[in-house]
């Protein structure tokens, strides 16, 4: 599978994660909690740690750990709220605009930076320039 098609599968496993802990706090199914703060228990996680690192640069895979370590910190500090029973802030970490999603975009706008980025060796050979002589000749043949 190609560093794209791979990215994209990282991309999935995210939502998924985020829609599966949204549904959780909205009572509609299980999660284990315990899992919310561990950047490495999720599909997402467990891709970065033993397949993503051979696909970027060190720096990128970096950049991505970190935003995906925020993410998760996020996460657990929302279920912590809860936990304590200050609904108000955990709403504010959820909000359109919060944490969770501000941390889940950083993720994503890096991510997506190493869709774009595809190293030397993976890039079609560029046809060599013509010959001057075969371009003058061309030239020529424009009346």
């Amino acid at each position: 599978m190609g560093m794209k098609a791979e990215i994209e599968q990282a991309l999935a496993a995210h939502a998924a994660w985020r829609k599966r802990f949204k549904d959780f706090l909205g009572g509609k199914t299980s999660f284990d909690v315990a899992a919310a703060g561990d950047s490495h228990r999720c599909q997402f996680g467990d891709w970065l740690d033993h397949e993503g690192h051979r696909l970027m640069p060190e720096n990128r895979r970096l950049e991505i750990q970190a935003a995906h370590d925020e993410f998760h910190r996020v996460a657990d500090g929302i279920v912590q709220k809860i936990r304590d029973r200050q609904f108000a802030q955990a709403r504010e970490d959820l909000a359109q605009d919060g944490a969770l999603n501000r941390a889940s975009a950083r993720m994503i706008e890096a991510l997506v930076k190493t869709r774009l980025y595809e190293p030397a060796a993976a890039m079609p050979a560029r046809e060599p320039p013509a010959e001057p002589a075969a371009r003058a000749a061309g030239a020529a043949d424009t009346t």
